[in-house]
C-alpha cells in the first residue's frame, strides 16, 4: 500500500537521500545532468521556510520513496486568486504502469484544493505521450502554447 507526505519545509522530509535521487533522476530525464549536493542544494532552496513550495513524496510501506511531485502556489489574474503550478511530476521507473503517477495527480489536486486554489496548470514535452495520456484521462485539457522564458 502506497501512503502519500505532503512537505512544505526542507527539513520535514523522511527518506531524504531517496527523495534527492528521484529529484536528480527526473532532473536527468528532462536533461540537466546536476549532482546530488546541487539536488540536494537545489531542494534546500527550494523548500526554504518563506517558500509557497510544497513536495509530495509517495511512499512504499517499508518506507522507500517510490516518486514524487513538486510545485507552488501561485497567484494569477485569469485565475482569480491562488493556483497550484506543478513543475514535476515523476515516479521510479520500477514503478510505472501501477497508477502511481495518478495516485500522486489526484492527492496534488485534492491538496491543492484544500490549501484555496481553484486551478492546476502544468507544461510536459511535446514528445512525451504517456504524460499526455495520464493527464487526459484524469480530465486535464492539453492545450498547444509557446513555453517562453529566459534566465536572468
Amino acid at each position: 500500500m502506497t501512503h502519500i507526505v505532503a512537505y512544505r519545509k526542507n527539513e520535514d522530509i523522511l527518506s531524504y537521500e531517496e527523495v534527492v535521487s528521484l529529484v536528480q533522476h527526473q532532473m536527468a530525464f528532462i536533461g540537466y545532468s546536476q549532482s546530488r549536493e546541487q539536488v540536494a542544494s537545489e531542494i534546500r532552496n527550494s523548500m526554504k521556510e518563506e517558500s509557497r513550495s510544497a513536495l509530495f513524496v509517495a511512499y512504499e510501506e517499508d518506507g522507500t520513496a517510490m516518486g514524487f511531485a513538486y510545485g507552488n502556489i501561485c497567484c494569477g489574474l485569469e485565475t482569480r486568486g491562488d493556483y497550484f503550478w506543478l513543475n514535476e511530476l515523476f515516479v521510479s521507473v520500477g514503478c510505472r504502469q501501477q497508477g502511481l503517477g495518478s495516485e500522486l495527480l489526484r492527492y496534488v489536486q485534492t491538496w491543492a484544493k484544500e490549501h484555496g486554489c481553484a486551478y492546476l496548470a502544468l507544461v510536459t514535452h511535446p514528445n512525451n505521450k504517456k504524460a499526455q495520456a495520464l493527464y487526459r484521462d484524469l480530465g486535464f485539457e492539453l492545450e498547444q502554447l509557446v513555453w517562453v522564458d529566459t534566465y536572468l
